[in-house]
């Protein structure tokens, strides 16, 4: 894991974030991976009718490429150990701790 995963888990933890479902942001709710694509500092694009979800990079549910990279996962939904991902986890309502637990222990298959 490198030091911007590590940043992540540490913003996941923070309490700074209240967490949302079904998309990269809703409002000022986030998806874990959400989260991440405001540490990268992705400019959010608002939605045009201001009630949907936001943007980055023109992606809305799952990592845009810029912040796979930057955190050195290897897919967009934070796929791990085959049949799981993290905007999954997020979406079925594991709290942001329970992922970032889950980010720490490096699960086979998440990090490149």
């Amino acid at each position: 894991m490198n030091k911007n995963a590590e940043a992540w888990v540490k913003a996941l933890r923070s309490g700074k974030y209240k967490q949302g479902r079904g998309a990269l942001r809703t409002g000022d709710m986030y998806c874990c991976l959400g989260v991440a694509c405001e540490l990268v500092g992705v400019k959010a694009e608002k939605p045009d009718d201001l009630i949907g979800p936001y943007g980055y990079d023109g992606i809305f549910f799952t990592l845009p490429v810029s912040v796979q990279k930057w955190l050195g996962v290897k897919t967009g939904n934070g796929t791990y150990e085959v049949e799981h991902a993290l905007s999954s986890d997020n979406d079925v309502g594991k709290t942001f701790e329970a992922i970032a637990d889950i980010i720490k222990s490096e699960p086979e298959g998440l990090f490149a």
